[in-house]
C-alpha cells in the first residue's frame, strides 16, 4: 500500500467532503477491488401481506386453543 500524502482525520469529511469524494473517485485501489452484484434465483414465496379474512381465522383459533 502507498503512504498518503496528508494525515487522515476523522472531521476531514466535515470539513472538506468533496476532497474525501474525489479521492475515493481517483482511488487506484478501489479500482482494483472486484465487485459481484448477487441476486436470489428463486422469488419471494411468503406473501407480504395476509388477507385480513385470513388474519381473523388465524387469530380466532389462536383463541381457541388458548381457551383449552
Amino acid at each position: 500500500m502507498r503512504a498518503s500524502s496528508h494525515t487522515a482525520s476523522p472531521f476531514d469529511m466535515l470539513i472538506n467532503p468533496q476532497a474525501i469524494l474525489d479521492a475515493i473517485e481517483h482511488s487506484a485501489g478501489l479500482e482494483a477491488l472486484q465487485s459481484t452484484i448477487w441476486r436470489p434465483l428463486e422469488r419471494n414465496i411468503v406473501p407480504k401481506v395476509v388477507p385480513v379474512a385470513d388474519a381473523r381465522a388465524f387469530d380466532a383459533a389462536i383463541d381457541r386453543l388458548g381457551a383449552v
